[in-house]
């Protein structure tokens, strides 16, 4: 081997790491900053979908108070549905476009396919419930439905 390529060799063999390919940090730091994006609009989704809950227990409530209890039914309905048929709408929208709050949960899991906070089981119980509500006859029939429908709203709300 001539002296000119065993130079040129160990030269090279000596400036690879100097040269090494690197993603440049201001690339990796604007994908950090993606990444954290993404995460906080998990966040804001569950604060978004709580508000909305929120509401539908304030209407229930508000009904109760009037003894409108047809109408705190619906609102009870509302609020294990996570919204009406406009926010079914936009969930179905996320899930289609891949995004799904808990789709870590498994095919036959915790909770419908979309849903942020109210569990399957949860559901099902608030539904039973609103049309007990539905059903109710007088006032004390009434507030025994709304006693069940606080417990199971702060049972949920609490995990």
């Amino acid at each position: 081997m001539s002296k000119k390529i065993l130079i040129a060799l160990c030269l090279t063999l000596f400036a690879l790491p100097l040269v090494a390919q690197k993603t440049p940090d201001s690339l990796a730091a604007a994908y950090d900053d993606l990444a954290d994006s993404i995460l906080a609009l998990r966040a804001a989704e569950d604060g978004f979908v709580r508000a909305i809950l929120d509401d539908h227990y304030r209407g229930a409530k508000r009904s109760m108070a009037r003894g409108e209890f047809e109408r705190a039914a619906a609102e009870m309905a509302l609020f294990a549905t996570e919204g009406d048929n406009a926010v079914a709408g936009i969930r179905k929208r996320l899930v289609e476009g891949g995004h799904h709050h808990n789709a870590d949960d498994g095919a036959e899991g915790k909770y419908e396919t979309g849903f942020v906070v109210v569990t399957r089981k949860a559901k099902k119980r608030l539904l039973e419930i609103s049309a007990e509500m539905r059903q109710a006859k007088t006032e004390d029939a009434a507030n025994a439905v709304w006693a069940d429908f606080d417990a199971t709203v702060e049972k949920l709300l609490a995990e």
